[in-house]
């Protein structure tokens, strides 16, 4: 029986589907037989974050409103052995997605697969709270700038309130020089006050860029975050992958 981990934002712009994209790279390229599903109605970018918005076919709105099988929606691409997406519908009446119809596709891809990962949308909309319905696990994806951390927080609670047990964060673009000069807070700041334990740091970094206009993947690249993806999907697969050392920061806004 596969696990189930949403990934998920209080706010848009923190690199979540980004993150999701490549974490599920990251974990078929550790032999995990994985989906993306991809909960993002109406905007669905986790294929386009892959280069795969061209081998798209079919999508979850076929799935719901077509009644096509759960397989004949999958999408796959050679360069990423042991990866499948589930696109998401860019249009589709949110009425066809009750949470026991939802419940049961989680559960036919938990039989079929090592590990579901969801992209669930920014905020606690709707379809944020189908999308984490049926998680084992949640991970929180987090900036430095404190709207980030207090929407982060308001998510860890719903997550709380919805009985996953095994909450994370990720800390996204985290930029070493504000963090030297003590202009933001350090990723342990952000644990502390959030009270949620940290999966990974992934540095700010020019090639996440270039990869995301790309259409690539940047796990498994030598870049500064692509090498802290990979320790990340290490983390996930449970590798005991230290966290780098970061100085504590003293004082700041929430330290008064």
């Amino acid at each position: 029986m596969g696990r189930v981990i949403a990934i998920t934002s209080g706010k848009g712009g923190v690199g979540k589907t980004t993150f999701s994209a490549n974490l599920g790279v990251g974990l078929s390229r550790r032999g995990k037989k994985t989906v993306l599903v991809d909960m993002d109605m109406g905007l669905r970018n986790v294929d386009v974050m892959l280069g795969m918005e061209t081998a798209v076919v079919n999508h979850l709105g076929d799935y719901f409103e077509g009644g096509l099988d759960w397989e004949d929606c999958l999408t796959t691409d050679e360069r990423y052995q042991g990866l499948s997406v589930l696109a998401a519908a860019q249009n589709l009446d949110p009425s066809l997605i009750t949470e026991e119809s939802f419940s049961y596709l989680i559960g036919e891809l938990k039989e079929a697969f090592d590990i579901v990962v969801i992209d669930a949308p920014a905020g606690i909309g709707s379809y944020f709270r189908l999308a984490i319905s049926q998680a084992d696990e949640g991970i929180v994806v987090v900036h430095t700038a404190v709207p980030s951390v207090r929407d982060a927080d308001k998510v860890l609670h719903i997550l709380e309130e919805s009985g996953i047990g095994r909450r994370f964060i990720l800390v996204n673009e985290l930029r070493f020089s504000l963090m030297k000069n003590k202009a933001i807070m350090t990723p342990q700041d952000i644990s502390e006050i959030l009270g949620a334990e940290l999966v990974g740091v992934i540095p700010y970094d020019i090639e996440a860029i270039l990869a995301c206009n790309d259409g690539r993947a940047l796990t498994g690249t030598a870049s500064p975050a692509g090498k802290a993806l990979e320790r990340i999907a290490d983390r996930v697969c449970g590798m005991a992958v230290p966290l780098p050392p970061f100085r504590r920061l003293r004082g700041g806004l929430f330290h008064k």
